[in-house]
Order: C-alpha cells, then structure tokens, then sequence
C-alpha cells in the first residue's frame, strides 16, 4: 500500500510573479516581490481597460513609499481633496 503524505498549509509556497491575478476586467501581474528583492521592492504591471475604475479605497503607506508610472492612456486618482489626472 503506497504511503500517504500530508501538506500543510503552511508547507505551501505561492510565487506571485508566476500568476496574473484578475478581478473581473482588471489585471495585476507581480514582476518583482519583497522575496526578490530582500524586501526592499515590490514592483508590478496592472491592466486598467479604458473606463474602468480601480477600486482600491483610499489608504496610505506608513512604511514605504508608491509610485505609479503610466505607459499609455489616462488615469485620475485623488489625493486628499484634490483630484490628479496624469
């Protein structure tokens, strides 16, 4: 009878950068994480089809810093009260 072997949920190990992750038509696909980088830099690549919104409420980051760049199109965002197209 061949052995069975159990695996905890802690034994398991997901790489980000080897998955787009999708939430309905917007795409997000890691190309550096913390584990790739010695924690010092998450970097990623998100498709934002034209009209969509993202829907990240409104938070900060007391521990780092973000910055986005855009390759094409147009985004807004706010910051604070006032309202950033770029």
């Amino acid at each position: 009878m061949p052995q069975q072997t159990t695996q905890r949920a802690t034994d398991l190990h997901v790489d980000p950068s080897n998955e787009t992750i999708r939430l309905g038509p917007l795409a997000v696909r890691f190309l550096l994480t913390g584990d790739d980088s010695n924690g010092s830099v998450a970097a990623f690549e998100a498709y934002v089809p034209r009209g969509q919104r993202l829907t990240a409420p409104g938070h900060s980051h007391d521990h780092y810093e973000e910055t986005i760049y855009g390759v094409s199109g147009v985004s807004r965002g706010r910051l604070g009260s006032v309202d950033l197209d770029g």
